[in-house]
C-alpha cells in the first residue's frame, strides 16, 4: 500500500503542495506515460463493464401466448452500442529499438526550428496526429516518429 500525505496550514497551501507534487511527476517522462497508460486502461476497462452490462441484459419478453389477445406491435430494435477497441499492441519504434528516446529539449529545440522554416500550424497537425496536445506533452514512445515527421516536412509532404 501507498500513502501519500499532504498537509498545509490552510487548504490553499495544501493543494499547492499537491499540485506541486504532481508538476514534479509530469515532468519525469517516465512517470508520466505511466500515469498515461494507467488512465488508458481505466477507460477501457470501463468500457469492457458497460460492454458486459449490455451484453448481459435480460432478452426481450415474450409476445402474447398462443391464443391470447395482446399488443402487436413489433419490439423496438436498439442498437447496441460498439464493442470497445481493442487496446492497440505498441508498435515497434522506427528506429532502432535499443536507441533511446530523443530528450524533451531536443524535441523543443527541433520543433521550433521547424516551425520557423514551415509554420507553426504544422508543427500542431504533426503533434494532433500523434495525439499530443503540445511538445511538452508528446509521449516518449512517439517522440522519434515525430522527428521523422519533422524532417519529413521538408520534402515536400508538409
Amino acid at each position: 500500500m501507498v500513502e501519500i500525505k499532504v498537509t498545509g496550514n490552510m487548504p490553499l497551501e495544501a493543494l499547492a503542495n499537491l499540485t506541486a507534487l504532481g508538476m514534479h511527476c509530469m515532468k519525469n517522462s517516465e512517470v508520466h506515460a505511466a500515469a498515461i497508460r494507467i488512465l488508458e486502461t481505466e477507460k477501457n476497462t470501463e468500457k469492457k463493464k458497460t460492454a458486459l452490462a449490455v451484453e448481459t441484459l435480460p432478452a426481450d419478453p415474450p409476445g402474447p401466448a398462443a391464443g391470447e389477445t395482446g399488443p402487436t406491435a413489433a419490439p423496438s430494435e436498439e442498437a447496441a452500442p460498439p464493442a470497445p477497441a481493442p487496446i492497440p499492441e505498441e508498435s515497434p519504434a522506427p528506429k532502432s529499438a535499443t536507441s533511446k528516446a530523443p530528450s524533451l529539449e531536443d524535441i523543443r529545440a527541433k520543433g521550433i526550428e521547424a516551425a520557423k522554416k514551415h509554420g507553426q500550424p504544422a508543427i500542431k497537425a504533426i503533434l494532433k496526429e500523434l495525439g499530443a496536445e503540445n511538445m511538452t506533452n508528446l509521449p516518449e514512445d512517439k517522440r522519434v516518429l515525430f522527428l521523422e515527421k519533422l524532417e519529413g516536412l521538408g520534402e515536400g509532404n508538409g
